[in-house]
């Protein structure tokens, strides 16, 4: 695979989202929402003590409280100070360890983060080569520019080149592939199954032609975890072998570690991918039907209102959105008041229960 050489920002009002590309090819997607990532640093607080685990809970300023294993002497209401081995998911918490060089301290007002990287700071850690930047923002370019000079302005990139149609098909549980097949891919609590589809092609080739698109899915939607590939069966077992030893190969070149473990009795073969943040699921849908969630479609409509503006700036925006927007829009006041203030304006608010999802109108 060749060497990524360009990334694409896409800053807005409570979401930050990243391609990075390499020979004009979308290799990798952030959807950043502002909540903890793998390796920040956290002055929280221990709400519960487990002394059966020896763990404990800490509030650590997200919707569930982190899990510490270790509990020590730690005590309910005592600060402690925290770093996030893994990240929160929908239904579980951040898994955590005692921060490096942070002693346990009553002080400070927890939660608060004590450090960590920007999202396009952490995309871009451990690179031999630093890819140029483009951003479709001029309101954040200033920021931006803080940490990375090189970054320049282009208002369309992340649709020119591809990146937003990227993200809308990596949501998509069915993916086709070039021979006629296709992966579809579904997600559990405790697993993640890409089964593979031939489109009536011979069993070993279909297999063996779906390996590569199985490697870029899972970086691309930052899959992780426990992984099960249901491969076409094949007559002799061995022959499976050989599907193995590519995808091992195959994933080889990704900078989340992914372990290829090997053929289950059932013949299906076993992966482990690192989590390093959530996937784009986790973040943008709603189980069980694989639809934008609201706080997804909210954060849309605010990315089209400001778009609106820039176009007819004497205009005064109206948003029509679905209820389930609207609510959404409540939950998320910090974003709508930046929003509110790049307009100079309160925004006009309007639920709509004929809509699905929303349109920006004029008053």
């Amino acid at each position: 695979m060749p060497a990524p050489d360009q990334v694409l920002v896409s800053m807005s009002p409570g979401e930050t989202r990243l391609a990075l590309m390499a020979a004009d090819e979308v290799v990798e997607l952030v959807v950043d929402r502002g909540g903890l990532a793998t390796g920040d640093a956290v002055l929280g607080r221990v709400v519960g003590v487990n002394r059966a685990l020896d763990a404990a809970f800490i509030d650590i300023g997200e919707a569930r409280p982190g899990f510490l294993p270790g509990a020590g002497k730690l005590s309910e209401g005592t600060a402690v100070a925290v770093q996030v081995a893994a990240a929160a998911r929908p239904d579980k918490g951040a898994a955590l360890r005692r921060a490096a060089d942070q002693p346990e301290t009553p002080a400070g007002k927890p939660p608060r983060r004590l450090g960590g990287l920007s999202p396009l700071a952490r995309l871009l850690a451990g690179m031999p080569a630093l890819p140029s930047v483009l951003a479709d923002d001029a309101a954040t370019l200033a920021a931006l520019r803080a940490e990375f000079p090189q970054a320049v302005l282009d208002r369309d990139c992340f649709e020119r080149l591809g990146a937003a149609e990227a993200l809308d098909l990596a949501l998509d549980p069915l993916v086709p592939l070039a021979d006629g097949g296709r992966l579809i891919i579904e997600t559990t609590a405790a697993a993640t199954v890409i089964d593979i589809d031939s489109g009536g092609g011979a069993p070993l080739a279909a297999n063996l032609a779906a390996v590569p698109a199985i490697a870029r899915q899972l970086r691309l939607r930052a899959i992780a975890g426990h992984l099960l590939v249901d491969a076409i069966p094949l007559r002799r077992r061995q022959v499976l072998g050989q599907v193995v030893g590519a995808l091992r190969e195959a994933v080889a070149a990704d900078p989340t570690p992914t372990h290829v473990m090997g053929v289950t009795p059932l013949g299906m073969i076993e992966l482990m991918r690192e989590r390093r943040r959530p996937s784009l699921a986790e973040v943008m849908l709603d189980p069980p039907a694989c639809r934008p969630n609201p706080e997804t479609l909210a954060l849309a409509a605010l990315r089209a209102v400001l778009r609106h503006a820039d176009r007819r700036p004497a205009a005064r925006p109206i948003l029509a959105a679905a209820p389930a927007v609207i609510a959404a829009l409540g939950r998320l006041g910090a974003a709508l008041a930046e929003t509110e203030g790049r307009l100079g304006r309160r925004l006009e608010l309007r639920a709509d229960p004929a809509m699905e999802r929303f349109e920006v109108m004029e008053g």
